[in-house]
């Protein structure tokens, strides 16, 4: 019982041990990365380019907080607001994440299954309730993380279910990309989508033989003269939005209210908050595994614990400047797997960058100005890579019928089910579900986690392919060695048949 304790507590040889423990016993490997997790470009322009870039796929922080505003019924002006605060807290997230976090090259930002946990929550409860209940919840997350818990629930996030979830993540990514990328149908959006794909696959071919940095700044670049310049010329660009924004806004400690002070906490919406909470760190465990594998990096405990708490004290810092909860981006990891830039000072540049959006307006308002197909375009590629990571990933499965069940069912069930749940003609069924029910159903990245560790633990352990997975080693190995032992006696023999002089 009280070595059980010592896993509990943080500093103590126990838990140092655990820490260091490996999640899988497998090594799976997606791709050798360019710049590791602790080297730096060369040059600093390099990793201006390059943290740029990434900012630009990131563009959640432009979306979610209007979703909250409209369910807690605030004005529209009041999105902008929100908007300027949730980049500001991004930059202070990725400083934590990459110092004291999993130090993985992982974007932080809020959370989309948090904001619709938000969104319920606030149109039911009230803000106050809302903001007293996400302040609550971060504290929770961080005590969850600084406990070990995750690290004791490694076994529930074997290859097989990373690789699903992360694969289902790209398919979700990928869906919204469209949507953004053809919007209303347009032949300008097409132009201007299929010219910004069109030169990313330029620059990364051709462009390689050109200059090495054109090749991986090749987003940037497509961005650059598709989304500003010739959107420009074609009277897409919308310049006044740019015009309007103020140069310089400093978001405040406590905006709406504090604990004591304007919050109140009640249960119900603590509850609906820590379903959220639940739902995104399962999403970020299935981030770090990934992102694990694109860097070369052995994915251990330490990473689950440090990572959850981190995000935790992320959230905390977010709620008390007014921002949403935070949590790691699938599509930053996209962008590590597309270009293998994988150094974290390249994201802590991209925090830089992020905060200057959110303390300058003016400056961020160029992203929001930028047609949305163009941004759409960018995030399919991006969405391609994240794809192709979870493919990879599930490569390094043993390909037993057990595992070929769990991987099909589960990620036919997590890309097939929320867009039929989420549709008009469900729109009764949907809301006559219970609340957890709901989220799960309509959210293909919690689905994913769920249906892919339930299907996994009840063929593995209740119905015993665990089994299969051992006959297969065995197998593996009797294969080895037979055909070590061939090529051995072929080599006597071809030796045994020189003639001697």
């Amino acid at each position: 019982m009280s070595k059980m304790l010592l896993k509990f507590l943080p500093f103590t040889q126990a838990r140092k041990e655990q820490n260091e423990k490996r999640v899988w016993d497998e090594s799976p490997k997606v791709e050798k990365p360019i710049l590791r997790v602790d080297e730096k470009p060369k040059h600093w322009y390099e990793t201006l380019l390059y943290a740029w870039q990434m900012s630009l796929v990131n563009i959640s922080p432009f979306i979610l907080p209007l979703v909250v505003v409209a369910a807690v019924g605030l004005p529209a002006e009041a999105g902008a607001i929100w908007v300027n605060r949730a980049l500001f807290t991004m930059a202070i997230a990725i400083f934590i994440h990459t110092t004291i976090g999993t130090r993985f090259p992982l974007v932080q930002g809020p959370s989309s299954i948090m904001v619709a946990s938000a969104s319920s929550v606030g149109a039911a409860s009230g803000a106050a309730a809302m903001w007293g209940a996400m302040f609550a919840g971060a504290i929770s997350q961080t005590a969850i993380g600084l406990l070990g818990l995750p690290g004791l629930l490694r076994k529930l996030f074997p290859v097989a279910v990373s690789g699903v979830i992360i694969t289902a993540i790209g398919f979700a990514l990928g869906r919204l990309a469209v949507t953004w990328m053809i919007g209303d149908g347009s032949t300008t959006n097409w132009i201007l989508a299929g010219l910004v794909i069109a030169l990313i696959f330029f620059f990364q071919t051709v462009g390689r033989r050109i200059h090495p940095l054109l090749a991986r700044g090749s987003i940037a670049a497509a961005v650059f003269l598709v989304g500003i310049v010739l959107a420009s010329i074609m009277g897409v660009m919308n310049w006044n939005l740019v015009a309007e924004a103020p140069w310089f806004a400093v978001p405040r400690l406590f905006p709406e209210g504090g604990p004591g002070f304007g919050w109140t906490f009640v249960g119900v919406a603590f509850v609906g908050i820590m379903i959220g909470l639940v739902g995104s760190m399962a999403e970020s465990l299935g981030d770090y595994s990934v992102i694990a594998a694109i860097c070369d990096e052995e994915y251990k405990v330490k990473h689950m614990n440090r990572g959850v708490a981190s995000e935790g004290l992320e959230c905390l810092v977010a709620v008390m400047f007014g921002g949403l909860p935070m949590t790691s981006y699938s599509q930053g990891v996209g962008i590590v797997a597309q270009t293998r830039i994988a150094s974290r000072f390249v994201v802590q540049m991209c925090a830089v960058i992020m905060g200057l959006y959110g303390l300058s307006p003016k400056v961020g308002a160029f992203m929001v100005a930028m047609p949305r197909s163009v941004i759409g375009a960018v995030f399919l590629i991006v969405s391609a890579s994240i794809l192709m990571a979870g493919f990879r990933l599930l490569s390094n499965i043993k390909p037993t019928t057990a595992n070929i069940s769990v991987v099909g069912f589960s990620l036919l069930a997590a890309v097939l089910i929320p867009p039929q749940v989420n549709s008009p003609a469900l729109a009764e069924f949907r809301e006559s579900l219970p609340a957890l029910v709901r989220l799960v159903l309509t959210d293909t990245a919690l689905l994913a986690v769920v249906s892919s560790i339930i299907i996994y633990q009840i063929i593995n352990t209740i119905f015993r392919g665990i089994n299969e997975e051992k006959e297969y080693d065995e197998n593996e190995r009797a294969r080895k060695e037979r055909i070590a032992l061939q090529e051995a006696e072929a080599a006597g023999l071809a030796v045994a048949e020189v003639p001697v002089e």
